[in-house]
């Protein structure tokens, strides 16, 4: 769709370092920036983002690739679209050819539908059909201008009402699946994924409705309390929150995180237009990195049970991470905002959230709670885990955190900062040895998926590996490889891959990168890509005819089953000419 040009344009114009600084708090070291990976859960930064080869890579979960990879997987894009999202934000025209995007369609087709289903739930709750779902929200203090506001509704009971609609409208039974509005049936139907539920429309912040929410309203309604769309081509729930289109407009300067839709739409109600609420159990770093695009601030309002402090406690540091400041709220009197609104009106609401506690005046307390400090071994145990707590935090608050502690406590400060000081070498030192045998796994070829008979071979592994990255830093060698060594003498099969695909970029007139394997191969071995080229020390081209007299020697050594075949007379010989050969 795009040519080799254009996409080397785009690259270009889209430092890697600068895009993925909008995703992942980064720290700069030399040539490279290192942060927590936005691909899976760790606390000690083992993400990776290279400036000079213009490519990232996680020694947690072996992810990697270059800005276009980042991007498709981040923003659940396809290749193309990665490329016109790169280029819209680097200012570069995008010029269609025609060609009809089949992924891009179907997102068409599944938001078309998600706003058609949307219509038809809201009319349902206004049939009589749906007296008894209206009545519900009523019962819960929402009025009908809330209701339309945020496009509340109903699904009717009958196992495919929507779906029947859907059809009615030309929608073919594979957009409904790809929608999650519907599921198949065992005799190759369409059942409706949501039946007898009030529903909430999840909205993006274009003001397109993406998925749903569907709440159970009465105890004899079968199924889980809430019911709600799977991920599909245009929703992810990890990226989203609920009631953002509305938040974002908001000049507070701050968010109410809250835990279910019915507190977002009650605290709307009421006048705070500034809540919203993850899609899940705990705030992702995706939904933190969005909140911190709009605000500073975030306060956290989660139920008082422990799932609720649970939710907390881990919604904290990812927040901290995309550089919010976060306060929590304390609700005492009511389970949750809705419950205390009714009970004690929007103003008293106002001045809780006035005098909520920051994160760490918070998580100090929540260790207090659970023990008694009245006693010497309370104390004790106090003490070494808010030392451990606190040895997480910069100086200055060690500083300001231990002085009141020991106020607490009666002791002197000096006692709580060399406590907490131990803690924090104790960390550092775990930190620094998870690292190095996440290196040395990586190194070893430990559980390498794409390339299982690199620990088998790991000479000759590492002799290829030295030579690819070579070539990858100097691709004018690679028409001068072609000519001193054949695919057909690698060891291993990932590797003589990746140099056919090299030979092959470089016989069309195009120069090999990352970004050219990167169209040829899955995201997984694009990321064992990545991790060759950017591992190891640089290779000088004087090295280029030993590596491949390293990789000849060792792929002319018999294997252990080649050994088994060969006869006594045979080996010996074999034996005899890798000796010859080396000395």
């Amino acid at each position: 769709m795009f040519s080799n040009e254009f996409i080397q344009e785009v690259k270009d114009k889209n430092d890697i370092t600068d895009v993925i600084s909008g995703y992942v708090g980064l720290k700069r070291s030399g040539r490279i920036s290192k942060g927590l990976c936005p691909f899976h859960s760790e606390k000690t930064p083992s993400f990776t983002v290279y400036s000079d080869t213009a490519s990232f890579y996680c020694f947690g979960c072996q992810t990697g690739g270059d800005v276009i990879g980042f991007i498709r997987k981040i923003e659940n894009l396809d290749y193309a679209e990665a490329i016109k999202f790169l280029a819209n934000r680097a200012g570069i025209p995008v010029v269609e050819d025609g060609r009809n995007d089949g992924l891009s369609q179907m997102r068409l087709r599944i938001r078309e539908q998600n706003r058609e289903a949307g219509r038809f739930f809201y009319r349902a709750l206004y049939s009589p059909a749906g007296r008894q779902a209206l009545d519900y929200f009523h019962s819960r203090g929402l009025t009908d201008e809330t209701i339309r506001r945020f496009g509340l509704g109903w699904s009717p009971e009958s196992w495919d009402g929507l779906s029947r609609h859907l059809g009615g409208l030309g929608y073919r039974k594979e957009e409904i699946l790809a929608a999650d509005l519907g599921y198949t049936s065992r005799n190759g139907g369409i059942i409706d994924r949501f039946r007898n539920r009030v529903m909430f429309p999840i909205i993006d912040l274009q003001g397109n409705v993406i998925a749903f929410g569907g709440r159970r309203f009465t105890d004899d309604i079968k199924g889980g309390k809430y019911v709600n769309t799977g991920d599909t081509l245009i929703y992810k729930k990890t990226n989203h929150l609920f009631a953002m289109n509305f938040a974002k407009n908001e000049k507070s300067g701050e968010l109410i995180l809250c835990e279910g839709y019915m507190d977002v739409i009650a605290l709307h109600q009421a006048g705070f237009r500034n809540a919203v609420a993850a899609l899940g159990t705990a705030v992702t770093q995706q939904q933190a990195r969005l909140m911190a695009k709009y605000v500073k601030r975030v306060v956290l309002s989660q139920d008082g049970d422990e799932a609720g402090q649970r939710s907390i406690a881990r919604s904290i540091p990812i927040m901290k991470e995309a550089g919010l400041d976060v306060r929590v709220l304390e609700i005492t009197g009511a389970k949750d905002p809705d419950e205390f609104i009714k009970k004690y009106g929007p103003e008293r609401f106002k001045r809780l959230l006035e005098g909520c506690a920051n994160d760490i005046e918070y998580s100090i307390m929540r260790i207090e709670q659970q023990y008694d400090i009245g006693t010497d071994d309370g104390r004790l145990h106090y003490l070494q885990e808010v030392c451990d707590f606190l040895s997480s935090l910069g100086t200055l608050e060690q500083e300001v955190y231990s002085a009141r502690i020991a106020d607490k406590l009666k002791i002197e400060k000096s006692a709580v900062l060399s406590q907490t000081q131990a803690s924090a070498r104790r960390k550092r030192f775990q930190e620094q040895r998870q690292q190095f045998r996440e290196m040395a796994q990586s190194t070893a070829g430990v559980g390498n998926r794409v390339n299982p008979e690199r620990s088998a071979h790991l000479k000759g592994a590492i002799a290829e590996e030295a030579f690819l990255r070579l070539l990858l830093t100097h691709p004018e060698l690679v028409a001068k490889a072609a000519g001193k060594i054949r695919p057909e003498e690698f060891v291993t099969e990932f590797d003589r891959r990746v140099y056919q695909q090299m030979l092959a970029i470089t016989d069309e007139g195009e120069e090999v990168s990352v970004t050219m394997l990167a169209q040829q191969f899955s995201e997984g071995e694009t990321a064992e890509i990545v991790r060759i080229v950017n591992s190891g020390e640089g290779r000088g081209t004087d090295d280029f005819d030993r590596l491949i007299e390293v990789i000849r020697e060792e792929s002319a050594r018999p294997t252990p089953r080649d050994a088994a075949r060969l006869s006594a007379d045979e080996l010996l010989k074999q034996m005899k000419r890798l000796k010859q050969k080396k000395s």
